[in-house]
């Protein structure tokens, strides 16, 4: 732990007074409470800090928004959060490339709102993390967080393109570039998506971009039968249409299908799910109303949060097992992805019955138990490896990942 007023002094001198305080309960990290929160300015001053941190044998943890900062296990030590608030900004914008580099503090709702008014073009990062609000770009990427639109456009390592990054000991590195293409050496950028903070501090990152559609089209179907909610979800995969969300959620049994292109595109992909189908084109004070109910689910609400991961096929299977034992689920059922909210007593059920349907279940939020069970052997030594290579002193996030790594 930090302990001395010398070493308060140093953080002090490496990023100026006003940007080292000691930390208060409302910086804990997993019910962790750090000594000091430090707040660097750009990559040196990052390199700074862990180099100083490494050299101490101090834990640091990295913090953006703070919007996921419940995700993964409790850290085994926390000395100082290394926020990235004062990293802000987008470096470079190349609209004719779709291609932009923004700093890791930068939020994500600043990011959108600058893509969309460049004069000229009309773009967006297609991202929608929950509590998307105020996270921040360094956060998402590391958190690996995602949404609705992941059924289309991917997460953030499909989208991802390059970083730069500084590890435990201070050395500043970069991986990838401003080309969607680029395919030299070991892609350290993708590596470090959703690995919470463990192997490096993210700076910047380089992304890929899509252009903002013209038009959107909503169609629903509401339903309290599991059987015909995945049949009309599996329908729209057979049809030739190409919805950038198609999301099913219980308990309140509705199937959401997006598509987001041309007003003739949008428009006679929408009209082809409802003849088809079945369901209803929404208008726009239903589709506000129906946001508006969904938003934030599974997240909202108390309980263990966990990814899952299945072949599309099972979905069916699973949510007609678990849909009374889950308070909640949002499930992506193209792709046999989303997320499901339970109480603990019932974790070991859920858990269960996705390994009954060939999935797997890793814990985002709460109880880390069975996330640690998800992993197997061969892949989780592969990722040890790879943080005893990058941080052998264990300086960043030690034990927040799964596997306790």
């Amino acid at each position: 732990m930090v302990s001395t007023a010398q070493e308060l002094h140093l953080f002090t001198e490496l990023v100026g007074a006003a940007h080292v305080r000691s930390a208060e309960p409302g910086d804990a990290v997993g019910g962790v409470v750090p000594s000091l929160v430090v707040s660097p300015a750009d990559a040196m001053e990052v390199a700074s800090v862990l180099s100083a941190a490494s050299a101490r044998g101090l834990a640091v943890v990295a913090r953006g928004g703070g919007t996921k900062i419940d995700w993964g296990s409790p850290p085994e030590r926390c000395d100082i959060v290394l926020s990235t608030s004062r990293i802000a900004g987008i470096v470079d914008h190349e609209p004719a490339d779709l291609v932009c580099v923004v700093r890791a503090g930068t939020p994500l709702s600043v990011v959108q709102e600058t893509l969309a008014s460049a004069p000229g073009f009309r773009q967006r990062l297609m991202l929608d993390p929950p509590q998307g609000a105020a996270a921040t770009i360094g956060g998402v990427v590391a958190t690996a967080a995602s949404g609705p639109l992941r059924t289309r456009f991917g997460t953030a390592r499909d989208l991802v393109i390059g970083a730069s990054f500084v590890l435990a000991d201070g050395t500043v590195g970069r991986s990838g570039g401003k080309v969607v293409k680029n395919v030299a050496g070991f892609d350290v950028a993708k590596l470090l998506v959703g690995s919470l903070g463990t192997l490096a501090v993210i700076t910047e990152v380089a992304f890929r971009l899509h252009p903002l559609p013209e038009a959107t089209r909503t169609v629903v179907l509401e339903s309290r039968s599991v059987p015909e909610l995945c049949a009309f979800a599996a329908g729209i995969g057979r049809l030739q249409v190409t919805p950038s969300v198609v999301d099913l959620h219980w308990p309140e049994g509705v199937v959401v299908v997006r598509f987001d292109s041309s007003e003739l595109g949008a428009g006679v992909q929408a009209e082809r799910i409802t003849h088809e189908l079945g369901g209803r084109i929404l208008a726009g004070d239903d589709e506000a109303a129906l946001s508006a109910a969904i938003a934030g689910s599974p997240w909202t609400g108390s309980g263990v949060v966990g990814a899952v991961a299945m072949l599309p096929s099972r979905v069916a299977q699973f949510l007609s097992s678990m849909s009374a034992t889950c308070d909640a689920v949002a499930l992506r059922p193209l792709l046999g992805t989303g997320e499901v909210r339970v109480a603990p007593e019932a974790l070991e059920t859920v858990a269960s019955a996705i390994r009954s349907a060939g999935g797997r279940l890793v814990i985002r939020r709460g109880d880390t138990r069975e996330s640690r069970e998800a992993v197997d052997d061969i892949a989780l030594e592969l990722m040890r490896s790879v943080k005893l290579q990058l941080d052998p002193a264990q300086t960043l996030s030690p034990g927040r990942p799964f596997g306790g790594i």
